[in-house]
């Protein structure tokens, strides 16, 4: 799962924003004219969305997307009350601590089908939704396998039908679809607006112009290494799946270095605080320090860790929402022309 940094239409095997020359504002305007499609109160969910991600870089086209009503300064998330919880679905949420104690990827894809079918017998309510996609937040840790990423796919799309309208259930499925190359559980305008969302956030990512200083002092970016494949990662020193990759991270940049591969770990936290957790460590790579979150937003980064790959022509060939393995990585290389 994703680690929160508050603590610290396109299909399958495409990428969002790769596919011939693209601006943000089309990408905007694309969205724009999927998202007219989805009835309120969910399409204000996703304009709404959308405009905080556009606010920091493109503050006009974020005003044209912004819902009647609501102010630059304010974009509230989507409301949610706290709903009763049943007997049956605190059993389950008290089985969601397993998921730290299970040590291998096979034991916990077996605990997310598991899990899977115990959340689908539930009645429809809003917490059902919630556990769908908390459950959908673990999947994602690592290499859990298509029956597993699957299931939880499934379970989510078929307890969004009896939840509150939420955006953020079917970003979290959109995702699953798109990163984790889900077949679409589900045919819905909803779900398409969210895809068209996340189009919106990549070509945001792939206009990225950050230049951040490295604790090594030299200043890195994406600019001034074209030619070169680059895989961006953002972490934290407090991130347990960021520390579990890192090692892989480090495996993979020796192996590939001399093949044009370039590393960039990026953390938001005090030099101080990432200087020392670094110091014992043997990593080669360059860690990039982003203070004031400037890359952090260009990427709209809300939790570590999350990977960027870019290609030799600065091209976004490869992204990924959370831990990732060695094998996975090394797939994603391969799209860069890296193996």
């Amino acid at each position: 799962m994703r680690f929160p940094l508050w603590t610290a239409v396109v299909w399958i095997g495409m990428p969002l924003c790769a596919a011939g020359p693209g601006t943000v504002q089309k990408a905007a305007q694309r969205f724009e004219e999927i998202c007219a499609k989805v009835p309120a109160p969910l399409g204000s969910q996703f304009r709404t969305t959308a405009a905080k991600m556009l606010q920091p870089r493109y503050p006009e086209l974020a005003q044209t997307l912004m819902p009647v009503g609501s102010a630059a300064e304010k974009l509230p998330p989507a409301p949610r009350d706290e709903p009763a919880i049943s007997p049956a679905e605190a059993a389950i949420y008290q089985q969601f601590g397993r998921f730290g104690q299970v040590l291998t990827d096979a034991d916990r894809a077996q605990l997310i089908i598991h899990l899977a079918s115990q959340v689908r017998a539930l009645p429809s309510d809003a917490t059902k939704a919630y556990l769908a996609r908390d459950l959908c937040g673990e999947v994602t840790e690592g290499d859990m396998g298509q029956e597993a990423i699957t299931a939880a796919a499934e379970t989510l799309a078929e307890s969004i039908k009896g939840a509150p309208p939420d955006a953020s259930m079917y970003l979290s499925l959109a995702s699953l679809i798109h990163y984790e190359r889900v077949r679409p559980p589900m045919k819905d305008a909803a779900l398409v607006a969210a895809l068209a969302l996340l189009g919106l956030r990549e070509r945001l990512a792939q206009e990225s112009r950050f230049s951040l200083t490295g604790l090594d002092g030299r200043v890195y970016s994406l600019v001034a290494l074209r030619g070169k494949v680059v895989l961006v990662n953002f972490w934290a020193t407090s991130c347990m799946p960021c520390r579990k990759e890192m090692p892989e991270l480090e495996k993979l940049y020796r192996e590939f270095g001399e093949k044009g591969l370039v590393v960039l770990a990026i953390s938001t936290e005090e030099r101080a605080v990432v200087a020392k957790f670094i110091a014992d460590k043997a990593y080669s790579f360059p860690v990039l320090l982003d203070p004031g979150a400037k890359a952090s937003a260009d990427f709209d980064i809300d939790g570590v860790p999350q990977s960027f790959l870019f290609d030799r022509q600065g091209r976004l060939v490869g992204e990924a929402m959370d831990r990732r393995s060695e094998s996975q990585f090394r797939s994603m290389l391969k799209a860069a022309g890296l193996e």
